[in-house]
């Protein structure tokens, strides 16, 4: 039978009922462990602090949910630069936005012991144990554009970005003229940094293949 738990909202499992704050760190790919703080929720307001070699029963009510920071702020090396990071567990998209990478050009690669290499191009919503060996690079996508889907039709597309206006153009043929019409725009299945919304008049948006848009016509009179 396996527990599970959560440190910092992510889920992990341990095969043992009664484990040590040592071994949900190390679980939780936190190391070395001597530099987090490792607290569990006993309340809406309150957390207590768990040692490392404290045993904690898994089985035990309302204890599977843990909390874990860095003692002091922790260096990390994205492109081989260092950034200073206060959280033990990031998402791709928190690390690149954080050093000012354009999360709908660049992925995050992480190199750990060994030289393996891990990429996050399809999880950027993945949450990443942060340690003071962290190391990052980015890489540039590289996604050809075919098309994109509007109003369930297959339209074709090949530029990395589309206004409010080429979006109604692809759906009706033109614009038009009345002052009574007026357009709706909305889409899913877009760039990482907002992959569904809604288009203005004037607005110009990122492209990826595939991008889903409807597009209505409303006439006021």
């Amino acid at each position: 039978m396996n527990y599970t738990f959560k440190i910092n909202n992510k889920r992990f499992e341990s095969s043992e009922s009664k484990i040590t704050g040592r071994e949900l760190l190390t679980i939780a790919g936190l190391s070395p462990v001597e530099d987090f703080e490792l607290l569990y929720k006993i309340n809406e307001k309150g957390f207590t602090p768990i040692q490392l070699e404290e045993i904690v029963d898994l089985r035990t009510a309302g204890i599977e949910g843990f909390k874990a920071k860095p003692y002091k702020r922790l260096i990390i090396k994205v492109d081989r630069k260092q950034y200073e990071v206060g959280e033990c567990f990031m998402t791709p998209i928190e690390i690149m936005t954080l050093v000012g990478i354009n999360i709908d050009r660049y992925y995050l690669k992480e190199i750990r012991k060994g030289n393996i290499e891990v990429t996050y191009k399809d999880d950027v919503e993945h949450k990443i144990a942060i340690t003071k060996n962290s190391c990052f690079v980015s890489c540039e996508i590289e996604e050809v554009i075919e098309f994109v889907i509007v109003n369930s039709k297959p339209k074709d597309w090949t530029k990395v970005t589309i206004s409010f206006e080429e979006v109604v153009i692809l759906a009706y043929g033109k614009i038009s003229t009345d002052p009574n019409v007026i357009y709706t725009v909305n889409y899913i299945n877009g760039v990482p940094s907002k992959p569904e919304g809604s288009m203005l008049k004037g607005d110009v948006i990122s492209v990826k293949n595939k991008m889903i848009f409807n597009v209505t016509e409303t006439n006021k009179s």
